[in-house]
């Protein structure tokens, strides 16, 4: 894998909106780059060329929830957002300062922060406050949003936050095909809070957030790709994405696109492994501190490498589950590694990395 591997990004990306999540990265990282970044970001590089398990180098790229309560029910996101059972995480959001304790333990290795999750981050006024502060400590950040807000101030508070990527999450221009997946939604009021922020950008004179309009691609909305498409480039969206969305294999069949078939859901078991680089380099934050090494399964909190605000960040990052799951990515035979570490279960440390 190349440095900056785009498996950081989003799921669901083909080969060339990797190339283009990739180039946000490396934008990032040269914006952002001081002395001490670069140096944690070679031994970062050097530990996972070597497949070490104990590191001396922390995460240069962390994705933190700020929460997991959202505004919409999409289809097949977080079942319906029913109720969380006894044994899951349950809703809720991040602190200001819980999160001003983990850019303490862990900003000055950090080129870029993805502050989104499982929730809406605009929903509460403390992610405004959380960008700002990562901002003035020189980190990128990047936040996904539905924009489903009334808020006729929000877009302009976005833009003076510092945010360098607004991920713009919606799946069809029409209520129909959109509504059939974002549940609860409205594509006009979304569109109206994208032009918003587009203007807001336009007067104070910037040139972000950059516009990331991502676009699942199912049965029902392909037909309105072009519309999406020409609607991107009226509004000055800087990238559309059309992009591979993730859904359990007996889903209908309207869930499924002429470009992207049942068939080429989840990872083929006689396709090379894609490796993971996760374990290196990044790692996703709940909004209650719990830390797992990619976004695979937030909802149980039984599979946690531990709790960044309970324990230390750099105690969790090389603590008994995180050195089996890297012994594990390094050699796939080691089964006696498996119970007990979400790694464990994915299909990458079953065919090699």
């Amino acid at each position: 894998m190349g440095l900056l591997e785009s498996a950081l990004a989003t799921k669901g990306a083909g080969a060339t909106e990797r190339l283009k999540i990739l180039r946000r990265h490396a934008q990032a990282f040269w914006r952002h780059a001081t002395p001490k970044r670069l140096y944690n970001f070679y031994k970062a590089e050097r530990n996972r060329l070597q497949k070490r398990t104990v590191l001396d180098s922390l995460p240069y790229i962390l994705k933190i929830e700020t929460t997991n309560i959202c505004n919409l029910r999409c289809a097949y996101c977080y079942d319906d957002r029913r109720p969380p059972l006894a044994t899951e995480r349950p809703y809720g959001r991040m602190r200001l300062e819980q999160f001003r304790y983990l850019l303490d333990a862990v900003g000055d290795s950090l080129f870029k922060i993805n502050l989104y999750g499982f929730g809406e981050p605009f929903l509460f006024p403390e992610t405004l406050d959380m960008i700002r502060l990562a901002a003035s400590r020189n980190i990128c950040v990047g936040v996904s949003s539905n924009l489903n807000h009334h808020d006729p101030e929000l877009p302009r508070r976005i833009v003076d936050s510092g945010l360098e990527v607004l991920i713009f999450s919606c799946h069809g221009v029409s209520q129909e095909a959109s509504n059939r997946f974002m549940r609860g939604g409205n594509p006009d009021l979304a569109l109206r809070a994208l032009r918003a922020v587009i203007e807001a950008r336009r007067q104070a004179g910037r040139d972000t957030p950059f516009i990331d309009w991502q676009y699942c691609v199912t049965g029902f909305n392909e037909h309105e790709i072009e519309a999406a498409t020409r609607q991107a480039r009226e509004l000055g969206v800087d990238q559309v994405r059309f992009i591979k969305p993730f859904f359990p294999e007996d889903a209908p069949d309207e869930w499924f696109s002429s470009r992207f078939p049942r068939q080429t859901v989840g990872h083929a078991a006689t396709e090379p492994s894609p490796g993971c680089s996760w374990l290196y380099r990044s790692a996703y934050v709940n909004w209650d501190g719990g830390l797992i090494p990619c976004c695979r399964d937030p909802r149980d909190p039984r599979v946690d490498f531990g709790n960044v605000l309970e324990t230390p960040f750099p105690e969790v990052w090389n603590n008994a589950k995180y050195q089996a799951a890297r012994a594990l990515l390094a050699d796939p035979r080691r089964n006696d590694l498996r119970a007990g570490i979400l790694c464990g279960r994915c299909p990458v440390t079953r065919g090699g990395a």
